[in-house]
C-alpha cells in the first residue's frame, strides 16, 4: 500500500487539485475588518480580491442553539485564476489547479505564511493539512480498454479488486478510510470510479469523463507551534508521495510519463 521509491515528476499528471490549510485558533479580527494589510502583501500575485460570507453553525447558550454572525471568507485569486488563497478568522488555505512540482508549491506556501503571521500573528497552528486530488482518466493516457484492476492497487479498489466483479456492475464503489502514518500524520483517503465533468477550454463544451478518484488528504493535528510548520508539511507531502506511488500499477505510472528529480 505504501512504496518507498525516489521521487517523481510527471510529463502528464492526472491532479486536479493541491490544498493546504492551516487552522489556527480564532482570530475575531480577521472576521471584523477588511484585510487590506494581508492583501497588500500578497498583491502582487494574487490580485484578484472577493468575499463571501458563510453562515456559521449555532452554538449552545443554556442549551439552547443561538445564532452566530456569518463568517466572512476572503478570497485572492491569481491573475490567471489558477491558484487561490482563502482567508477568515479560523484558517487560511492555498490552492491551486496549475501544481507543478513540490519546491514551486512551498514557495507560494512560504509567502502566504509570511505575509499572514506578519500580519495576524497567529499563537500556534491547530491543524496543518496537504491535500492531493487526482483524477485518473485512461483516455488522455492512452490507456483505452484497460481496467482500473490492470492501473490501481487492489487496496485502493475495494470490491473492484474482486476477480468476479466487473465495473460494470457497480454503481457506485467510493472507499473512505482514515489512517494513522508516520511522522505523527494521519490521512483521509477518498478513491473509487466516477464521473467528472471537465470544460474545454478553447470550445467551452463541458465533457463527462470516466475516472478514477484518489483523494489524498493528510494532516497533524494538536498544537503546533509556527517553527514546526515547515517540517510538519515536508512530512505531509513525503507520506503523499509514498501513499500515491503505493496506489498506482508500473502499467499507470509509466503512462503517466515520470521523470527522476
Amino acid at each position: 500500500m505504501f512504496s518507498n521509491e525516489p521521487r517523481v515528476r510527471y510529463e502528464n499528471p492526472q491532479l486536479v487539485e493541491v490544498i493546504c490549510q492551516l487552522r489556527f485558533p480564532e482570530i475575531l479580527t480577521i472576521n471584523a475588518s477588511e484585510p487590506a494589510a494581508f492583501q497588500e502583501r500578497i498583491r502582487r500575485d494574487y490580485p484578484l480580491y472577493s468575499k463571501r460570507a458563510e453562515n456559521a453553525p449555532p452554538r449552545l447558550a443554556d442549551g439552547k442553539p443561538v445564532r452566530t454572525e456569518p463568517i466572512n471568507n476572503y478570497q485572492f485569486l491569481a491573475a490567471d485564476s489558477r491558484s487561490r488563497i482563502n482567508l477568515t478568522q479560523g484558517f487560511v488555505a492555498l490552492s491551486t489547479h496549475g501544481y507543478g512540482s513540490w519546491e514551486q508549491f512551498a514557495g507560494r506556501l512560504d509567502a502566504m505564511l509570511a505575509a499572514f503571521i506578519e500580519t495576524y500573528h497567529p499563537s500556534w497552528f491547530t491543524r496543518v493539512g496537504l491535500r492531493y486530488v487526482n483524477a485518473f482518466h485512461r483516455e488522455s493516457l492512452g490507456l483505452e480498454g484497460r481496467s482500473w484492476k490492470e492501473l490501481i492497487e487492489p487496496p485502493f479498489l475495494g470490491l473492484l479488486s474482486h476477480a468476479d466483479v466487473e465495473e460494470g456492475l457497480l454503481l457506485k464503489n467510493e472507499q473512505s478510510v482514515t489512517l494513522q502514518m508516520p511522522g505523527g500524520t494521519k490521512a483521509n483517503i477518498k478513491c473509487g470510479p466516477g464521473v467528472m465533468r471537465r470544460t474545454n477550454t478553447a470550445t467551452r463544451q463541458t465533457q463527462e469523463q470516466r475516472v478514477f478518484m484518489l483523494d489524498l488528504d493528510l494532516f497533524m493535528d494538536g498544537r503546533l507551534e509556527l517553527s514546526q510548520t515547515a517540517p510538519a508539511l515536508s512530512i505531509l507531502h513525503n507520506n503523499a508521495d509514498d501513499l500515491f506511488r503505493g496506489a498506482v500499477t508500473d502499467t499507470l505510472h509509466e503512462a503517466m510519463g515520470p521523470t527522476e528529480l
